[in-house]
This record gives C-alpha cells, structure tokens and sequence, in this order.
C-alpha cells in the first residue's frame, strides 16, 4: 500500500484553482448533473471524461472548494471503468502525492480508491488498502461562538469526513493547523477582518500551518469536508478564523499512530 498520506504543508493558495468546467460546481446540482457537466467539458475538450476528471483534479489546490464536489463526481463514477489498470495507477500516485500532487487532489484520488476497494478490489494492487475512511458531523452551537464537540481522534494517514452544520446567525469557517500554532492563527485571521481582501479569501491566513480548509458555510447552510489526517502524531487545533471567534471556537484533534505500517507499491508517476 502506499505509505499513509500526509498534509500539504504548502502555502495555502487563496484563489481558487481557474475551473475549465463550471459547472461541476453549480449551486445545488446532484451528483449526477455534476458528472453530466463534466462530459460535456470533456467532450468539448476532446478528452476522455475519465482523462478529463484527472486532470481537474490535479488542478486543485488545498483551499478549493472544488475538491468535495469533484470528489463526489470521483467517489460515483462507474466502477468498472475507474477501476482500469492505467486509472488505478493514476489514483494511487495522486493519492500519494506524487508529482506535486495537491491536498485537493489526494483526497479526489483517495475518494475514487475507497469506491474501487468497496466494489472491485480485485482491481488494486496486491496488498494495498486504501485510508480508513471516518465520518462524523460537527456543528457550530447558535449564540455560543463555539462548535458542539470540542476534540475528535483520528489515525496517521486516515481519510477524514466532516458533515458541518452551521444553524448559528454568523458565518463560520474550520481550518486545521499545525500542533501548537492555535493562537498565531487565530490573531491572523483577526488580521485578514482589517484588510480589503481578507473576506474573499474566507480569514483564511496565509501560512504553511494552514494544513487543511473549509471554507466559510453561510447561516443554516451544511458543508461536506474531506481531508486526510497528517502522517505525524499530535495534537492539531481546529479553528474558526473569522475574526474574534477563534478564542472559543477551536478544539484539537488528536492524531494517533497508526496500528499498522502497509507496502507501498511501486507506481509510474
């Protein structure tokens, strides 16, 4: 298996990566108009919509939005199809972060292999196992400037989903950070409230201890989350950096080590 992935800690690109195919990501569409857009760009592009996905993927940086939807399209594709050989070669090196490969972009690939190990394992590598995948909901409480549960635990390399809910009156974002970095954040992300662009780029500070983003979820909306837990043992704060909220609406994950170590295959890049 490949050896469990860890964060991007590369500045945390602010700007969305430019999408060839917009509508992907349009407002409220299903899945499956998600995927029909996609065709259409793919055949616009005269590509492959498999090639196409791919290559939007790779695209992604680790503060894009488009990860989880174009993970969703990734996670439903046909199994048969996505579970080619040269395919499943793409993904695990992606995956891996091969190539320079993108926090973005490995939880896309991750997403794809956890859908091919649940309907066509036969299709990966000898001995390899995607991340264990966790889910669970988080939710920020009305009025109280904080989120419902205050620490959660995750294994080294582990694919983590958050289902977030925001029934408060104010927007709330959820970034993790680097073990013992909760303050400088927070105060950064006081910092982002003063300046013209600091609400475009969603108090998010500009910083390598920015280590995984969700951007901000407006009053009664839910956003889903996905990333992968990083490979080094410790306690990682969570936060909210819109300004002044970060002093009581943090908490820490704690990443365990791993119980076992897994081969990692050898892949073409």
């Amino acid at each position: 298996m490949i050896a469990l992935i860890c964060f991007s800690f590369a500045l945390c690109a602010q700007d969305a990566t430019a999408s060839r195919c917009a509508g992907v990501d349009a407002l409220n569409a299903s899945t499956e108009q998600r995927r029909g857009a996609l065709n259409e760009c793919a055949a616009a592009a005269a590509q492959k919509p498999i090639d196409f996905m791919l290559s939007e993927a790779s695209r992604l940086t680790i503060c894009d939005r488009r990860s989880a939807n174009l993970g969703d399209v990734a996670a439903a594709w046909n199994p048969r199809e996505l579970a080619s050989e040269p395919v499943v070669s793409q993904l695990i090196a992606m995956a891996s972060g091969l190539g320079g490969a993108s926090a973005g972009a490995q939880i896309v690939a991750t997403r794809a292999l956890l859908a091919i190990s649940a309907t066509s394992p036969e299709s990966l590598p000898k001995g390899f196992l995607p991340p264990p995948l966790l889910t669970f909901e988080l939710t920020a409480v009305p009025s109280k400037m904080a989120y419902d549960r205050k620490d959660f635990s995750v294994a080294a390399g582990q694919a983590v989903h958050i289902i977030f809910h925001n029934p408060d009156s104010l927007e709330h974002n959820l970034i993790i950070v680097a073990p013992g970095s909760l303050a400088e954040m927070g105060i950064a992300g006081d910092r982002a409230g003063q300046s013209a662009d600091g609400k475009v780029k969603e108090f998010v500070p500009d910083s390598p201890k920015v280590l995984a983003v969700m951007g901000l979820v407006a009053p009664g909306r839910s956003q889903d989350f996905w990333f992968i837990a990083p490979k080094k043992p410790g306690t990682y704060p969570f936060v909210c950096t819109y300004p002044s909220h970060w002093r009581t609406m943090n908490g820490k994950m704690k990443v365990i080590a791993a119980p076992t170590t897994l081969p990692q295959p050898a892949v073409t890049p």
